[in-house]
């Protein structure tokens, strides 16, 4: 998307949109207008994410808004939470994607879907409305945080930055659940999700759409071999390093036919973490450890129903590994973002500040898109600190000191050097791993 169009959709979400459904929530504006109510709260908390309504107030008079920090208070409604969850609805619908990302690899698939959810807990009096998982924790603190929940729901292009959400169900809604799930998907993408989306009619459904997907083996899944259940156990390569792939059918119904399952020991002291977290995971949710889950943790299983002839044994494992940018992302957002921290204990104004500050972090993925995804060994926490730390420039557009669409030209321009990640020559970042295999593969 060009900088001009970029500034035009900024100033239909920011303006016109957040407008319209500011009346549809029934708020009404007095002081203040409802776009510079939005622009206090989203870029305030872009600007300083642990803001209490005293630093908001004092961010206002950069956009040259005078406020008391009593009348942002007065703002953090339920009224005005429900107005920011619909403005992020409509933020999200806009489609932003980039160049292909420089990585012949990932070019050669429509796109490559990356997607996973992440929890954010809320206070125990939210149970009745945004459920939890309750689980089975070992504390009451522990389970108390796991009462009231949102779970953030998320898909993203890996090859054109795109973003499919974020969406916010409760937190004990399963992730197949999610509106992420009505949206259809390119044929010829790659999907590539975890263990917690394994569903043999998902999968199914995937493959009549000509969609590819790309997912761990789940422990006790029926697969077939010349139409002959297969014992995985007396199948599977016992020589450090050594793999195996096959043309299985899976499930007890044989849903999926012709998946490709691919199998590598992992030396010892790489199935030592696996154990841990298997033990970790048991006790957390009270349970026995699974036999079948601990042996297999000695080998890497893969399923997908990516031809061989598109992509061969080792590209599968690299791409498995681009998965982790979608964590990366919760993890930048939560960490840098503090999505999952708040100044307030109203439960509203808790809920005013999540929207808010997913509102301003989606924008400021559209600017890392603009500015830098070009170039496939880019580091996403960089680029998007440098974005943040140019928010005065953008202010100067929001106030019409400059026009926006210099404004936003300004902020790209100023997205220099120290963004991106060396090359280095032991344990290549999953960019350079990617470009080398495909490279490899050429000669």
């Amino acid at each position: 998307m060009s900088r001009t169009r970029r500034s035009r959709t900024w100033r239909t979400s920011c303006e016109k949109e957040a407008v319209e459904l500011a009346r549809q929530a029934g708020l009404r504006q007095r002081t203040l207008s409802f776009t510079q109510v939005a622009s206090v709260l989203v870029w305030g908390w872009w600007k300083q994410p642990q803001a209490g309504p005293s630093a908001l107030a004092r961010f206002a008079g950069s956009l040259e808004v005078t406020l008391e920090k009593q009348t942002v208070a007065c703002h953090l409604t339920e009224r005005t939470a429900n107005w920011l969850r619909a403005l992020l609805q409509r933020v999200v619908a806009q489609v932003v994607c980039a160049q292909a990302i420089a990585l012949p690899l990932l070019q050669q698939l429509g796109a490559v879907l990356l997607e996973d959810g992440s929890t954010i807990s809320l206070p125990p009096a939210w149970q009745s409305v945004w459920r939890g998982c309750g689980g089975h924790a070992s504390s009451s603190e522990r389970q108390s945080q796991t009462q009231a929940a949102l779970k953030l729901t998320l898909r993203g292009d890996l090859l054109h930055g795109q973003l499919h959400g974020p969406h916010l169900p409760e937190g004990r809604r399963h992730e197949l659940a999610s509106l992420l799930h009505q949206q259809e998907m390119a044929k010829g993408s790659l999907w590539i999700a975890d263990l917690g989306y394994w569903t043999l009619t998902w999968l199914q459904h995937l493959s009549r759409q000509g969609v590819f997907f790309l997912l761990r083996y789940k422990p006790g899944i029926v697969l077939w071999l010349h139409h002959e259940r297969l014992d995985l156990l007396s199948v599977l390569p016992q020589v450090v390093g050594q793999r195996l792939e096959l043309l299985v059918d899976v499930g007890a119904s044989q849903l999926l036919k012709g998946v490709r399952l691919l199998a590598e020991r992992v030396p010892a002291e790489g199935v030592e973490p696996r154990h841990q977290r298997i033990a970790r995971s048991a006790q957390t949710h009270g349970k026995p450890i699974n036999p079948l889950v601990w042996e297999l943790a000695h080998w890497t299983l893969l399923v997908t129903n990516v031809p061989q002839t598109m992509l061969s044994f080792e590209q599968v494992r690299a791409l498995l590994r681009a998965r982790w940018p979608i964590e990366l992302l919760f993890k930048l957002w939560k960490a840098h973002g503090l999505l999952a921290e708040w100044s307030s204990r109203q439960p509203w104004a808790i809920l005013c500040e999540v929207s808010a500050k997913l509102i301003a972090l989606v924008v400021q993925h559209w600017f890392v898109l603009l500015s830098w995804w070009d170039d496939p060994h880019h580091r996403l926490s960089s680029v998007a600190e440098v974005v943040r730390e140019q928010l005065p420039t953008l202010g100067h557009g929001l106030c019409g000191h400059l026009p926006l669409g210099r404004a936003i030209r300004l902020l790209v321009h100023r997205v220099g050097g120290g963004c991106a990640i060396p090359k280095r020559t032991t344990r290549l970042s999953t960019s350079y791993r990617l470009l080398s295999l495909w490279e490899s593969g050429l000669t």
